[in-house]
């Protein structure tokens, strides 16, 4: 098992393709005889120009970013999510916004029409509350604020001590805004109104040298269609996440940038997402996804909530991915090296890929292997085209001998009679370059996975409070 995910991961970093899927296509023939002619003869320009993308992709990456992040990461998780007194001075902070906030319902009005004669107004923007952590490291000071903060004590690395008021988090909410009317649990005749807005701006800082440094900043976005109440038309989510890492001894510094979208029209039945990652102003991987027909899952109806802490990152990739088919998905290295592929039928092309894997385990017969990889083929469209050769080759996936066993190995077509296999792409020193990608990325990736599967259970919880202190909340 580890071992085919480790050529997946290298066919990511090579071809670009996904973990769950195969490139190819093995009767595409349509590649006009000029091209075909000129591709043979840019062989092994193509292949060096490929080998040169990975390799500058692995002496560039820098990980102080991802470091950084998981370092918050820690510290969040034991001094704040998993502190009782940030828990309690939270909610105290909630119950005392909703008691200041409870208002009588005008005759005639739409509330009224419903049912309530009181109702709390409760505009998320204005919970404006700074959560200042005491000496040591567990209770709390509240007091108001130009904006949610949570001050934390923390390790300076300048004077090699812990000192207080090391670590801020600072969260604003604004942009335009909808309203949800929820009953308030137990109490006929009181509603809240909850002011919901499309903007999350937050800031996570340290202090240097006195001042506030914001190591790591964004804005996360979330609208509806417009004239909507609610995602059952679809959505847009957009997230611009930025990170600047200032340098330490011994070390270079790191900017980041994410950009991430996900589009859902769920009234004429198609979703696109979109990411892009960009690391001390060069552009490292940008990936698109379109996906359309009946039975939509994936991007447009995920719903994080469903994934726990032991969910794996697999599950997660197979959720987002779990649609009838692809129409057109691209994964680019460095702004040169691009895969683009299709898939017909996603949900048969994973079924095939577990059994193909299972059998693949079990030392499975050359004849075998070639029924898979014929399946394989048959869902799946790819190519593959680098910028540094000005060329777009077909690709497909074929059967090939790897110790004692056969696997479905990818390969780029060049002419009818010359495809050269990932394998061949891969030299030595291409492939120790792709390990090693792999081996310092693996900790960093599944500690992300870990620093959202942490926000995304903060939320639950917090939603939890919320209900707990009598608000029944049943839609998204």
């Amino acid at each position: 098992m580890k071992r085919m995910y480790a050529w997946m991961l290298a066919a990511i970093l090579i071809c670009g393709a996904s973990v769950f899927t195969s490139c190819g296509s093995d009767d595409d023939d349509n590649t006009p005889a000029v091209e075909q002619t000129e591709a043979e003869k840019n062989r092994d320009k193509f292949i060096e120009h490929t080998r040169a993308v990975v390799k500058d992709l692995a002496e560039n990456l820098n990980f102080e970013s991802w470091e950084a992040a998981n370092n918050y990461n820690l510290y969040f998780n034991q001094y704040v999510l998993a502190n009782k007194e940030f828990e309690n001075s939270l909610v105290s902070s909630i119950l005392l916004m909703v008691a200041d906030n409870v208002r009588q319902v005008e005759e005639g009005s739409e509330l009224a029409a419903m049912g309530f004669k009181q109702y709390i107004d409760l505009d998320l923007s204005d919970f404006k509350y700074r959560f200042t952590m005491k000496n040591g490291q567990t209770d709390f000071d509240i007091e108001e604020a130009d904006a949610f903060e949570i001050i934390l004590n923390g390790y300076n690395p300048e004077t090699k001590q812990l000192e207080n008021g090391i670590y801020k988090v600072t969260m604003k909410m604004d942009g335009s805004n909808r309203k949800k009317v929820v009953s308030v649990k137990n109490l006929d005749g009181v509603a809240i109104v909850v002011t919901l807005h499309s903007d999350l701006q937050f800031a996570l800082s340290s202090k240097v040298s006195g001042a506030w440094h914001d190591d790591f900043s964004g804005v996360i976005r979330y609208q509806l269609p417009e004239g909507a109440t609610d995602d059952s038309k679809g959505f847009t989510a957009e997230a611009k996440i930025n990170s600047h890492i200032l340098p330490e001894a011994g070390k270079k510094g790191d900017k980041t940038q994410l950009d991430l979208s996900i589009s859902s029209d769920r009234v004429n039945g198609h979703a696109t997402a979109f990411g892009s990652w960009t690391q001390n102003d060069r552009k490292m991987l940008e990936l698109s996804l379109k996906e359309s027909g009946e039975n939509m899952g994936g991007i447009s109806n995920l719903d994080m909530s469903q994934f726990t802490s032991s969910s794996s990152i697999f599950e997660v990739i197979g959720s987002i991915l779990g649609t009838r088919s692809i129409d057109e998905a691209k994964v680019t290295l460095l702004d040169d090296l691009t895969v683009t592929f299709s898939v017909s039928n996603l949900l048969e092309l994973l079924e095939v890929d577990s059994e193909y894997r299972t059998v693949g385990r079990n030392y499975a017969s050359k004849e075998t292997i070639d029924e898979y990889t014929k399946k394989l083929n048959e869902l799946v469209k790819a190519e593959i085209s680098c910028k540094g050769t000005n060329q777009t080759l077909p690709m497909r996936l074929a059967t090939t001998p790897v110790g004692i066993d056969y696997w479905a190995v990818y390969q780029v077509k060049f002419s009818e009679e010359d495809y050269v296999s990932l394998l061949a792409m891969l030299d030595r020193k291409t492939f120790a370059y792709v390990l090693n990608i792999m081996d310092h990325s693996a900790d960093h990736m599944q500690q992300s996975v870990i620093v959202v599967r942490q926000l995304i259970e903060f939320a639950l919880l917090f939603n939890q409070k919320l209900a707990e202190i009598g608000v029944s909340q049943d839609e998204n």
